[in-house]
Order: C-alpha cells, then structure tokens, then sequence
C-alpha cells in the first residue's frame, strides 16, 4: 500500500497516472507535448505523453497532407484530369480520420482504468524516443502500470472453462475453416464475375425494346450505364483484384490477424467505390419506358448506394475496433 502511494505522489503534477495519462490523450498531440514538458518524475505519464504526440502528431499529418491534395485538386480544376489522385486523397482522409477517432477514444478509455496500451507502431517509437530523452524502458512502464481492477477486493477465482468445452466454443465464434473457405470462394467468384461484366459487357445491362418493321422483329438496346463508367473504372478494377487476391491469401493462410485486416481493407475500398459511384452517377433511367418508375429510379439508386455505403463503413469501423481490442489483450 505504501508502494502505491509513493508511486502516485511521484508526479509533478500531483495528478492520479490514470487521470493524467487521459488529459495527454484528451487533446491529441497538443495535450501529449504540455505533458511531456510540465511532468517530469512519472514515466508512465511521460510514455502516455509521448505515445500521444507520436500517434496523433503522424495521423495528424497525414490526414492535413490528404485534406489539402483533395481540396487543391477541387480548387484548381483539374479534379477530373487527376481523378484517381483525387479519390485515393479522398481515401486516406476518411480512413485514417477514422483510425484517429478510434485510437483517440480506445487509448482515454484504457487509460483512465489503469491499464498500460502500447501501439504496435506508434507506441514502439515513443518508446524509443522517451528511452533517449530521459532513458525510460519498458520495464519501467510496467512497474508503475497499475490495473484499476487490481485494486479491487480479491475474489475466488471463476473455476476455468474446460478445455474441451473452451476450445469447441472459440470455434464456433470464429467459424470453422470449412465456412471461411466457402464464404472466401463466394467472395472470389462474385468478384471476378463483376470484373469482367463491368469491363467487356456493362452495355448489356439495359432496356431492352422489340419492335417489327416491315415484318423484321428487331431488339433495340438502351444501356442504363452512361460512359462516365470509364471514371469509376479504376477504383472499382483495383476493389475487385484485391479482393480476389485478398480473399486467396486468407484461405492460404487462415490466420485471424490476416483475415480482420483483410476484410478492413476490403470495406473501406468498397466504401470509397460506392462513393466513386455516387460521385459520377454513371446511370441513365430516362430509356426506363415507364414515366413514373423512370423518375423513383435514380433515387432508389442513391438511397441503395448510401446504405450499402454506410454499412460497410461500419462493417470496417465494428472490426478494426475488434481487431485493436483483441491485439491489445494479447500484447
């Protein structure tokens, strides 16, 4: 006991490690250099200081160098001569916007219960960094890291799932390899087909007419999608392969890790071609021949486009969430 009150009058702040490892987070890397300047004896809140300077510094910078591309793009008029540029700017901002938001709420709230969160990238390098500056090491982290749950009354200890009954369970959760093939194949499969259609037979999705002259029965063709489908092109082509060579390299692999970032990558490259879509609308319902049905069509398109959209933003925010809670309980 007397080891815990040292450990947490050994500040210069006089603040608990925990609600001062929080305040370096609150204010991303702005709050991480006023800690690092104004405590000087607890290491544990100079690493919190430190990790959030380096992690939310870096994403910092990428999300402002992101930002400015797609907004010079748009100012100088020359969006549509760059298009891809533009669209991979657009990418990166969104999805390391997002990385931030998520890093910034999971590092305040492992931090205010105690526990000791070191980035696998970020927090390496903030180590390394503090480790010149004052000689900190990790040892010295994990000394002073105290669990808010270690600081509650002892209890009996849950008797331990059977292993025999865990290791069923954990399968099920997980999917048997036979389901992951399966589901990775149906992945495969949809996307090579979508890849060739959208390429060499994407005038074949139209409105058909028959119509007899002279005795001739003749079918004419009015195709739904317009040419500015060439503007969608390369971000769907480059969706579609990965997802093929994606999806082969987890069946071969079949590893957790592989498969959460696969899929993550997968549904953010997803998300930004639906956006694409949305952005160019290369649809035409007017060769629709019902008046009314022609005019509830294009929003029926965009109401379609923004949901599978949003869905998949989430599908990719529910599992790179995941993906940090469980790396982080295995580090």
């Amino acid at each position: 006991m007397r080891e815990n009150q040292a450990a947490s009058s050994d500040s210069t702040t006089s603040l608990k490690p925990n609600t001062a490892g929080l305040l370096c987070y609150l204010g991303g890397w702005v709050t991480g250099i006023v800690f690092l300047i104004i405590e000087r004896k607890n290491k544990l809140v100079r690493f919190h200081a430190m990790q959030s300077l380096v992690t939310f510094g870096i994403l910092h910078i990428i999300i402002a160098v992101a930002d400015n591309v797609r907004g010079w793009l748009i100012w100088t008029g020359w969006g549509w001569l760059f298009y891809p540029a533009w669209v991979a700017a657009d990418v990166v901002f969104g999805v390391f916007l997002a990385i931030a938001i998520v890093l910034w709420i999971f590092l305040m709230h492992q931090t205010n219960r105690g526990r000791l969160v070191r980035l696998a990238v970020f927090g390496d390098l903030a180590q390394r960094l503090l480790f010149k500056l004052d000689g900190t090491r990790v040892e010295d982290l994990k000394e002073r890291a105290e669990p808010i749950e270690a600081k509650q009354p002892s209890q009996p200890p849950a008797p331990a799932m059977a292993e025999e009954v865990r290791k069923p369970l954990e399968r099920r959760l997980e999917g048997t390899r036979a389901g992951r093939i399966v589901s990775s194949s149906a992945v495969i499969a949809w996307s090579a087909f979508f890849l060739v259609f959208f390429n060499f037979f994407s005038q074949y999705l139209a409105i058909y007419s028959r119509e007899t002259v002279d005795g001739v029965t003749r079918w004419n063709i009015y195709p739904i999608l317009t040419p500015e489908l060439s503007l969608v092109l390369p971000i769907l082509n480059t969706t579609l392969i990965l997802a093929i060579v994606g999806r082969a390299v987890s069946i071969a692999l079949d590893r957790y890790l592989v498969r959460q970032i696969t899929i993550i990558v997968l549904n953010t490259l997803g998300m930004a071609t639906v956006l694409t879509f949305l952005r160019v609308f290369p649809f035409d319902f007017s060769v629709v021949p019902i008046a009314n049905l022609a005019g509830i069509l294009p929003t029926v398109a965009v109401v379609v486009l923004v949901v599978i959209t949003v869905g998949l933003g989430i599908g990719a925010l529910i599992r790179f969430i995941k993906l940090i809670i469980n790396v982080s309980r295995h580090t």
